[in-house]
């Protein structure tokens, strides 16, 4: 199983900064695999898991992505003022955002949630798990008050780079042992799909392009962001739900 995660991996490009090549292969790609490879995902794959966790588990998904528009918008207008390329890419990616939470919503109506009532609001009337609050208010705090480079460390290396091989997969499984047809899983299927990949990736070389290699202080800071998000995607939120 490790073997067909680290080849599910694969989609993560080299950069120029050593210090970044080695991010992705001792932290970024170990941690897609642990995630991949977690009891909770055994399950979900074998159909074992119960239907009940896995609806609370995706609800409180949704509840963090409703905010993924205002975050990577506010990246944006956070970026550099004449990196016209950057501001660009990141306002497309805000707006490709924004149906995501919808997509995510439907697939959970289909399980028998409501994922209606998490994308209508009113926010804070939905029944969060002190754990997903906790990540949300880190995304937040990096996206709006951090560096700019942090939260861009945080949001475009963090949950990009690992949530195609640990969503994608997941996505399989649903359809195949919770009933979902494949039209319902489009939310995985994206985030399991080579767009996500390439944000990823796009994330790396934004880090590249703008860190210094001396800049020790600063690599470790964006190093720190990624960890703490990164974790919270890959391992704390399936050890949540076990």
């Amino acid at each position: 199983m490790a073997t067909a995660a680290t080849e599910a991996t694969s989609y993560l490009t080299d950069v120029n900064s050593a210090w970044l090549n080695k991010l992705r292969d001792k932290m970024l790609i170990p941690m897609a695999q642990t995630g991949y490879n977690h009891p909770v995902m055994e399950q979900i794959r074998t159909g074992t898991f119960p239907r009940e966790k896995l609806i609370k588990l995706l609800s409180d998904l949704c509840w963090v992505i409703t905010g993924f528009p205002e975050y990577v918008a506010a990246l944006a207008a956070r970026a550099p003022k004449n990196d016209h390329q950057a501001k660009a890419a990141l306002l497309e990616n805000a707006f490709i955002e924004r149906d995501h939470p919808f997509m995510l919503a439907h697939a959970i109506n289909k399980l028998g949630g409501d994922g209606d009532s998490i994308v209508n609001g009113p926010d804070w009337e939905y029944d969060y798990s002190d754990f997903i609050l906790r990540l949300r208010m880190v995304l937040e705090a990096y996206c709006y008050h951090r560096p700019w480079i942090e939260g861009m460390a945080a949001a475009a290396v963090g949950i990009e780079t690992v949530t195609p091989q640990i969503f994608g997969g997941m996505g399989k499984a649903v359809v195949a042992n919770y009933g979902l047809e494949e039209a319902d899983a489009e939310w995985f299927t994206i985030h399991g799909g080579e767009v996500e990949m390439e944000h990823g990736n796009d994330g790396l070389r934004m880090l590249d392009a703008y860190i210094d290699e001396n800049d020790t202080e600063t690599q470790a800071a964006c190093i720190a962001a990624i960890k703490l998000v990164c974790t919270g995607i890959a391992i704390d939120l399936f050890e949540a739900y076990q």
